[in-house]
């Protein structure tokens, strides 16, 4: 999951991937809300370095790498100041967390819907 999420940070466009980041976000066994909140506390501070890199087209993150930091980061003792982070107010902004955020909730509809067929 934090994979997924980690593709909304790719400087490319993140618009292409939907369909496969809204597939392994909706078959997680987090809500909606969990999803956000593993996004801003665990994934953006790890990953929004990428978006101010001129370093060029990327094609994704090494899974070993973000998982590293991400625990690492879990593990803090800072961890009380963790949620002191700009991405409280980034990421419910941004266009593509808005559109993921939207197609998982209706790939669930639809997957609760043909479950009950």
């Amino acid at each position: 999951m934090w994979e997924a999420l980690s593709d909304l940070f790719l400087d490319t466009d993140t618009s292409l991937s939907r369909a496969w980041r809204v597939q392994q976000l909706a078959h997680s066994p987090y809500t909606i809300a969990e999803l956000q909140a593993i996004l801003v506390d665990e994934v953006y501070p790890i990953c929004r370095a990428n978006l101010l890199s001129v370093a060029g087209e990327w094609s994704g993150f090494d899974l070993a790498w973000l998982e590293g930091r991400i625990l690492r980061r879990l593990s803090s003792r800072f961890r009380c100041l963790h949620g002191l982070n700009l991405g409280r107010l980034t990421v419910p902004a941004s266009t593509e967390w808005r559109a993921t955020r939207q197609a998982v909730v209706l790939a669930r509809a639809a997957d609760t819907a043909s479950a009950a067929e």
